[in-house]
């Protein structure tokens, strides 16, 4: 029989001293760590230049969490508090050396899926822009809501990472780890293989339009992105930062992690609500095509299935 999902009590031990890492942990720190070689590796090879000053505070609080996790697992026997801080450092590591080098890949100055998106859109009705308009105009507060919706993935993601780890569920919050950097791989993967951008690049926004609703993808943020595209980015830093690919929607596979991995808790019927609405969130403030959305949800049962593979790897 297989180890529990729930039971986060089994230490893996060293005479009578846990060890500071399970299994499980090792395994998607390790993930982490390939990211940041990756990063390291990668701008030397593409000479791109990196502000890694203005990352210190990332990679130090992940080293600083990671560092508590241990200290906390072997010095305090504090199971569970070990179990949060060590997801959130591996989750921090991974998540910004990825952000880093989606942008070591620019420019992209032919996204050969961008037209094919489109056209898909315009097939079924769906124009960003007018659907843009139409909610500035009749349902302004309601646009201002899904922008608040659309910007709540991390806290969301960030709360089911606290959930699992309070209430013991180790294994599970092992597979959430997992699944979240396996999807972003292969995210990235499908954009180095059809580089696409979202409709901000495309279509500009009226300014009043933008304002009524507090669109987060708006025209200076699609210019930014656009220019990126186009010529690169001379310096990369945490200011220029920001998501770079439609298809497939990482946020998509973020929702899905957040309602997939909070079954089962407390705040799993609140998110369920709360990703429902996520969905038109991500078309609007996250100028989306509509497959990206399908896409993405690709994407998340392809990195489940394989962060399960990964994570029973080893084991008889």
């Amino acid at each position: 029989m297989g180890p529990s999902m729930t039971d986060a009590r089994i230490i893996e031990q060293s005479g009578s001293f846990p060890a500071p890492l399970r299994n499980g942990e090792i395994k998607y720190l390790s993930l982490g760590l390939a990211a940041f070689v990756a990063v390291v590796v990668l701008s030397f090879w593409r000479s791109q230049a990196i502000d890694w000053m203005s990352f210190l505070n990332i990679y130090g609080a992940a080293l600083g969490l990671l560092g508590i996790g241990i200290y906390l697992r072997a010095c305090k026997n504090a199971e569970r508090f070990a179990c949060i801080t060590v997801a959130l450092a591996g989750y921090a590591l991974f998540g910004v050396s990825m952000g880093i080098v989606f942008h070591i890949y620019m420019p992209r100055p032919e996204p050969v899926l961008d037209e094919f998106l489109l056209g898909f859109d315009h097939y079924f009705g769906y124009h960003w822009p007018d659907a843009v308009a139409w909610l500035a105009r009749e349902h302004a507060w309601l646009g201002r809501v899904l922008s608040h919706i659309y910007l709540s993935s991390f806290a969301q993601l960030i709360l089911v990472i606290v959930l699992l780890g309070a209430t013991g569920r180790a294994s599970r919050l092992d597979m959430l780890l997992l699944t979240g950097m396996i999807g972003l791989f292969l995210t990235f993967v499908v954009w180095q293989i059809f580089p696409n951008f979202s409709m901000g690049i495309h279509y500009p926004i009226p300014a009043e339009a933008e304002q009524a609703i507090r669109l987060v993808t708006n025209t200076s943020y699609g210019q930014a992105l656009k220019e990126a595209a186009l010529n690169g980015i001379p310096v990369i830093s945490n200011e220029t930062m920001q998501g770079v690919v439609a298809f497939p929607s990482y946020h998509t596979v973020m929702a899905c992690l957040t309602v997939w991995f909070a079954f089962r808790t407390v705040a799993f019927w609140p998110i369920v609500i709360l990703n429902i609405a996520m969905i038109p969130a991500i078309h609007i403030h996250g100028a989306h095509h509509i497959l990206d959305f399908v896409g993405g949800v690709f994407v998340f049962f392809a990195a489940l299935y394989l962060a399960g593979l990964f994570l029973n790897s080893g084991r008889r």
